[in-house]
């Protein structure tokens, strides 16, 4: 076989094969994308942003460690969330009182430690 006849028979395989894929017509879907909903994706992607700040910070992490969640599944499950469980989420998290936790814990040890040394069975506060 001749070299020119094998280049020959590519150029003309390769011309009917570019003719007859410029014919095919992919379909394709369109539609206008109007304000409102540009502004909903916008303020989804915020809300997103906000419930990523908060997850960020060092005791929600070790927190969330120490319920067996890992970082990257995280945020997987916040990129995953629909936009009502992210307002919800939002808004459990902004409802909770900051440092609550800690100071309900101190005050029923404290109540605890006045019962038991008013009903006498311990001798915590000694003047009482």
């Amino acid at each position: 076989m001749n070299i020119s006849r094998i280049t020959r028979k590519l150029a003309v395989c390769a011309t009917v094969l570019a003719f007859t894929t410029v014919g095919i017509q992919a379909p394709v879907m369109a539609d206008i994308v109007d304000t409102p909903m540009l502004a909903l994706q916008a303020d989804l992607q915020m809300q997103r942003e906000d419930v990523r700040v908060l997850m960020a910070r060092d005791d929600v992490r070790a927190s969330l460690l120490g319920y067996g969640v890992s970082p990257a599944d995280l945020d997987a499950r916040i990129n995953s969330l629909t936009q009502s469980e992210l307002l919800q989420t939002q808004n459990q998290l902004d409802n909770l009182p900051a440092g609550s936790g800690a100071a309900g814990v101190v005050l029923t040890v404290i109540l605890i430690f006045i019962l038991l040394e008013l009903l006498g069975a311990t001798d915590v506060f000694p003047n009482i």
